[in-house]
């Protein structure tokens, strides 16, 4: 049982750090990103909406915040939650866009997250206190 916890743990710590990693490279090129973006709503069809191009500025941000909260362990399900949804929408919004191959790895993305939802509760003895562990501080 033990070596499952592990498992979990491992995998959300190193789900985080891939998306730490990939949203700092994309801060530091964020020109590159934005020619991305450019690029892929020249594409869309049904995306093809404003406020989405206005939101998307922020993804890098997003990721980064993410990522952070999974390897720090704090609000896990919330998290994953957010990361399912926000996931799910770039699996849409590059295929429209035609991007198979990129919309491939945030659907990969997205079944990491769900699956580490599922499995949520291996490590549900985070964040439980015992009554006396507030008279030690």
């Amino acid at each position: 049982m033990r070596i499952i916890f592990f498992i979990y743990r491992v995998t959300r710590i190193l789900f985080g750090m891939f998306l730490i990693l990939t949203s700092i490279y994309n801060i530091i090129k964020y020109s590159g990103f934005l020619d991305r973006l450019d690029q892929y709503f020249n594409n869309v069809r049904v995306f093809d909406i404003v406020f989405l191009e206005a939101i998307a500025l922020l993804v890098p941000f997003e990721e980064f915040v993410i990522g952070m909260f999974l390897v720090m362990g704090i609000f896990i399900r919330k998290v994953l939650i957010a990361s399912i949804m926000l996931f799910f929408f770039f699996t849409l919004f590059l295929i429209d866009a035609d991007y198979w191959n990129r919309a491939f790895v945030y659907m990969l993305f997205c079944l990491v997250a769900i699956v580490l939802l599922i499995k949520d509760n291996q490590d549900s003895n985070e964040g439980t206190f015992n009554k006396k562990t507030y008279l030690v501080v």
